[in-house]
């Protein structure tokens, strides 16, 4: 009995909260700190091992969320973080690796859709032929129908909103260039030049990371406006290796979109 009436008290309290107009992922401190700065009236929240901030910037009541990297924390506090705060809007931004050549440090990458692309069948092969990873047989992700129950597949992934797009495209970056591309995210650092290529033409990726397509399929399922960002913070053509500071570029820039942003119905 004392276990279920714990149980109903976190229910309650993650449906307590005043509704938030966006949700704001950040998978590392550094992806948030520059939008924490500008939260005005701003107050903390945990939920289990997850941090939230409350607050405001411009005319939107914003709650932010450190996801931690990876499949596992970016959904699960997806999850918490619709059920607490109930948003109009999720954007996930953050750092990733460059797929296309074309793609410099510091430029962002406004996600017209996102993708996972960590999924794959491997063909039979002998003890003693080896892998071929190049011949494997990707997976789309799958989500449950909740009308007939059966499992519904994506293969191109998930949209971004067309509104929150086309604002972000006449948003300012200070530290490079801003195009509207495909986002993929799987568990994986690529950093073969042939392995890099070889993604980017199956899934027509621009850039990789670890969260947006799952954070995106999430959304989809609550039916949520949803948008991703991501700064290019390693560019392994031009051999530049991982810059963890290009992270204040996708935060000034979330700020700047934020400021930016009409009022959200």
């Amino acid at each position: 009995m004392k276990r279920l009436v714990l149980f109903l008290m976190l229910v309650v309290a993650l449906r307590a909260a005043e509704p938030v107009d966006v949700l704001v992922q950040g998978a590392e401190k550094l992806e948030v700190a520059e939008i924490l700065a500008a939260l005005v009236d701003s107050h903390k929240t945990e939920i289990g091992p997850f941090s939230f901030w409350v607050g405001r910037i411009g005319s939107h009541r914003i709650a932010v969320s450190l996801t931690g990297q990876s499949l596992i924390n970016c959904t699960t506090s997806t999850v918490l973080g619709i059920e607490e705060f109930h948003p109009k809007l999720i954007v996930n931004q953050g750092t990733s690796g460059a797929q296309a050549p074309y793609l410099k440090l510091h430029d962002i990458i406004v996600g017209q859709r996102a993708l996972d692309y960590g999924n794959f069948t491997s063909p039979v092969r002998a003890v003693g032929a080896g892998s071929a990873p190049f011949a494997w047989i990707p997976v789309p992700q799958r989500l449950r129908d909740s009308a007939t129950g059966q499992l519904v597949e994506f293969r191109d992934g998930f949209a971004g909103d067309p509104a929150a797009l086309a604002v972000a495209l006449r948003t300012s970056n200070p530290m490079g260039r801003v195009f509207a591309g495909v986002i993929g995210s799987a568990h994986e650092v690529n950093l073969e030049l042939d392995r890099v290529r070889w993604s980017a033409q199956t899934f027509g990726m621009d850039v990789e990371e670890m969260e947006s397509g799952h954070v995106a399929a999430i959304a989809h399922a609550y039916g949520i406006r949803y948008i991703a960002f991501r700064v290019v913070s390693d560019a392994p053509y031009a051999g530049v290796p991982f810059h963890p500071q290009a992270a204040r570029a996708t935060a000034l820039f979330t700020v700047n979109f934020l400021q930016t942003i009409p009022a959200l119905p």
